[in-house]
C-alpha cells in the first residue's frame, strides 16, 4: 500500500498493509475506503480519516485499531523506557508482524510508520546476531522479487552497533538503555539515521 507525497497517512497504509495480510480486508477495498459505506474499509476510513494528512502518535494508533473490535492482538512498546528496540526484535524473531514508528536522528520533526516483516543476521552454533529489520514502508517503491522494499540496519560501530544488538534480545531485564540508532535504506534515498519511537505486535486471533 503506497502513500503519496502530500499525504500523512503511513499509520493508515500500514493498517491496511496488515488487513490484507490477516485476511480481514481485501486490498481493492481498502483502495477505495474512502467511498466505501460499509464493511472493514468503511470502519478503517471512518476511524483514521482525520490523521489522513496530519499523522498520528502511536498510543491514538493503537487505540483506533482497538476500536475497530477486530480480531487482533496489539501489544504497544514506547521507545527506551519500555525497550521499544528489544521487544521490535523479540517479536520479529518469533515470526510476529511489528509496527514501527520512527524519527530522524537528525530532523525530530520527521516521523513515519512502516510494516516489519522479517530480520536478517548471522547465526553461530546456536547463537543469533539479528542485525537488519526488514520493512514494508508506504513510502517507498513497490517491492521487485523480495517480501520487502526497505530496512532498518544496524551500523558496525556505535550506539546501533552489532554488539548493542544483542543485549536487546533480553527485553525483560529492566535495565537502562540509550535508544538504539538505526540506519534506515530504502533505494529511493539515502540512508538516514533513525530511531525508534514505538514498536506495536500484530496478532491474528482465531475467528469465532
Amino acid at each position: 500500500m503506497q502513500q503519496s507525497d502530500l499525504d500523512g497517512a503511513c499509520g493508515t497504509h500500514v493498517l491496511a498493509m496488515v488487513l490484507v495480510i490477516f485476511h480481514l480486508a481485501k486490498a481493492s477495498a481498502l483502495h477505495d475506503m474512502s467511498r466505501r459505506k460499509y464493511g472493514v474499509a468503511a470502519q478503517v476510513w471512518t476511524a483514521f480519516q482525520h490523521t489522513y494528512f496530519t499523522g498520528i502518535h502511536a498510543s491514538e494508533w493503537v487505540d483506533l485499531v482497538n476500536g475497530l473490535k477486530l480480531p487482533m492482538q496489539l501489544t504497544i512498546k514506547h521507545t527506551v523506557k519500555e525497550n521499544a528496540d528489544g521487544h521490535a526484535i523479540d517479536w520479529l524473531m518469533k515470526g510476529d508482524l511489528v509496527a514501527l514508528a520512527f524519527a530522524s536522528v537528525k530532523h525530530q520533526r520527521t516521523k513515519h510508520w512502516a510494516l516489519a516483516v522479517g530480520i536478517e543476521g548471522s547465526a553461530v552454533n546456536k547463537t543469533h546476531q539479528p542485525d537488519t529489520i526488514l520493512l514494508l514502508d508506504p513510502s517507498a517503491g513497490e517491492p521487485s522479487f523480495t517480501t520487502y522494499n526497505a530496512r532498518l540496519r544496524m551500523p558496525q560501530t556505535g550506539p546501533g552497533s552489532r554488539r548493542a544488538m544483542s543485549h536487546l534480545q533480553k527485553p525483560g531485564d529492566g535495565g537502562r538503555r540509550k535508544p538504539v540508532t538505526f540506519l534506515y535504506e530504502a533505494h529511493e534515498w539515502n540512508a538516514e539515521a533513525v530511531y525508534l519511537l514505538a514498536a506495536v505486535r500484530l496478532r491474528r486471533l482465531p475467528s469465532g
